[in-house]
């Protein structure tokens, strides 16, 4: 039993010792935990804005349009068609909902109009916005009479190309990939400076930014080749084709590959040990998964924490990969995406110049 009790409490002096083992064990769960409970303590007050054109002003149309705007989740703009639908495109609407003209005209005949929806199919919020529209069709046509069918809901894709649920994905996994590539590859860099390799390196005719430049090239040319192969995996196993430019594309791969090495060297350069840096990482990496619509839709979360999601790099990576990959409706311009990212990676390797510490 002694022996028993000395192996035991020798176990738990060697877990505790352990930080890595401490982070995993503790603090990854509960950091986790709060992640998702700020995301999802947005879900009572999630709005889209929404487009809707009437071409209807009888009082059958002017219900219709009515009953649109009263659904609570919908932030419901009226406007021309053409104009709505540029709008739409460059991202200020989730939808766009058109009342047809013919409607006063046909429910007298009995005959049945068609309520159309612009959407994206590369934007997850239509997954939500399109279900209830078809519930408000169905209740405004049981309204207006139960039998026969008066009121239907048609969609309408606004992309030429057609979608399945890998070309949604594809364009996220690519930015996670840059992401995991630029924060890990900082960690040889500690191992080298926990052994001592960045000390005898120092006593070399070899410049320190001989080093650093090469590691930096090392880790593009790998998100280059990383890039090429999920694409090509992509593209023959699920049938996803990438519709935008391989020069745009490439370009916003190396500079999210610089970013991300750059805030991975910043996040290490004070750290003495692979164990103690590790933890760091993980501290900005999930909070980026997680808080940068990569994997959430942005409209799912509290208002108070869409600033955040405003500065993340993550994204505007994402959303720079989405339109380039899938000609996904925009967040922001690709050149905004591009110039956020490298206003990161300026500010985070000057300041890494300044505070790494080389022994």
């Amino acid at each position: 039993m002694k022996a028993f009790r000395a192996l035991l409490i020798a176990s738990f002096k060697q877990f505790f010792r352990d930080k890595t083992a401490l982070f995993f064990t503790f603090a990854f769960p509960i950091i986790f935990m709060f992640i998702f409970g700020l995301v999802y303590s947005g879900e009572g007050n999630i709005s889209y804005d929404i487009g809707l054109v009437n071409q209807d002003i009888s009082p059958a149309g002017l219900a219709t349009a009515q009953g649109i705007k009263g659904i609570p989740i919908f932030k419901v703009t009226e406007g021309v068609l053409e104009p709505t639908l540029a709008e739409m495109r460059d991202g200020k609407y989730k939808a766009v909902v058109v009342i047809p003209s013919d409607l006063a005209g046909n429910i007298p005949k009995g005959e049945v109009s068609y309520v159309k929806v612009y959407y994206d199919p590369s934007d997850m919020a239509s997954q939500t916005i399109l279900p209830i529209l078809q519930q408000v069709v169905q209740e405004i046509n049981q309204q207006l009479s139960q039998s026969p069918l008066l009121l239907a809901l048609t969609e309408q894709s606004i992309s030429a190309h057609k979608f399945g649920g890998m070309d949604f994905l594809i364009p996220g996994i690519l930015a996670m990939s840059i992401l995991f590539l630029g924060l890990f590859g900082a960690l040889p860099m500690v191992e080298w400076r926990e052994k001592q390799v960045l000390k005898r390196l120092g006593a070399t005719p070899l410049n320190r930014s001989t080093v650093v430049f090469s590691q930096v090239v090392y880790r593009v040319i790998l998100a280059l080749f990383q890039t090429v192969v999920i694409i090509l995996l992509a593209h023959f196993v699920f049938k996803v084709n990438m519709v935008g430019s391989w020069f745009l594309l490439f370009t916003m791969v190396v500079v999210g590959t610089l970013t991300f090495v750059s805030i991975g060297y910043l996040a290490v350069s004070r750290a003495k040990t692979t164990e103690s840096a590790m933890p760091v990482v993980q501290l900005i990496q999930f909070p980026m998964l997680f808080l940068s619509g990569v994997f959430f839709p942005v409209e799912i979360m509290p208002s108070f924490m869409k600033p955040i999601v405003a500065v993340m790099p993550l994204s505007y990576l994402g959303d720079g990969l989405r339109q380039i990959m899938v000609a996904a409706t925009p967040q922001n311009s690709i050149v905004l995406d591009l110039v956020v990212l490298g206003v990161w990676f300026t500010a985070t390797a000057l300041l890494t110049i300044r505070i790494f510490k080389w022994e």
